[in-house]
């Protein structure tokens, strides 16, 4: 009987292992970047200066991911702004400079994809031309609905960011302090953003109650999207 229980431990131990080993690899299959770590339990990103486990660099993966998807978006909802409202230059130099900062945010998540190892996700080319109609629409439909469409995407935007923040201080590695910092940076910048738009007028729109939570909620199912797929 004994040595019958110690081969069923064996097997079940072996079980184990291959389950394991199929669980990590599927998590492989999912980030092609993780390639050479698939029967590994860790994951070292920042060029090998910190080791994460596999549950702290999933949460990461899906933080940075859905970052640069929102970045992207950022930057050509601007564009599409520009390219209706453009003709007036005290609203070009304000668009710009908007613009401007995003797309300093979006060169930060570009480099967060490669320092930390993350897959960016499919639906970037979906984030980009959905950014720059949204853009076009909400300007063609007046200044204030542009600025209705700002203030939304970045309440949104800086809920997501604060969200991010509070997981990612569970995590006391201090090689993680830059991401945090940059990270907060720019909440800051998009919530400087929606005091902008609130500013020019965002909720004097037509409808702006209707248009602020339709665009808010396109926003949290664009994030829910862009973190799994």
């Amino acid at each position: 009987m004994a040595a019958l229980f110690r081969l069923t431990q064996a097997a079940a131990a072996a079980r184990s292992r291959v389950l394991g080993r199929r669980a990590v690899s599927g998590y492989a299959a999912h980030n092609p970047y993780l390639k050479d770590f698939q029967y590994k339990d860790t994951v070292p990103v920042l060029d090998g200066a910190l080791t994460l486990s596999k549950d702290e660099h999933s949460m990461i993966d899906r933080f940075i991911r859905v970052n640069q998807a929102g970045e992207t978006a950022a930057v050509t909802i601007y564009k599409g702004q520009m390219a209706v409202l453009g003709g007036d230059p005290g609203l070009r130099e304000l668009l710009t400079h908007m613009r401007d900062q995003e797309e300093v945010h979006l060169e930060i998540m570009d480099k967060h994809i490669v320092d930390y190892r993350v897959r960016p996700t499919l639906l970037q080319p979906v984030a980009a031309v959905g950014g720059y109609i949204l853009g076009v629409v909400s300007a063609m439909l007046g200044t204030k609905s542009a600025m209705t469409c700002t203030e939304a995407v970045e309440t949104r935007i800086g809920m997501h960011y604060n969200d991010q923040l509070r997981d990612l201080h569970l995590l006391k590695h201090e090689q993680l302090e830059e991401l945090k910092k940059t990270i907060a940076k720019c909440r800051d910048e998009e919530l400087e953003h929606l005091d902008t738009a609130v500013d020019h007028g965002a909720r004097m729109a037509p409808l702006y109650k209707m248009q602020f939570e339709f665009i808010k909620s396109g926003c949290s199912a664009a994030i829910w999207l862009c973190q799994r797929i």
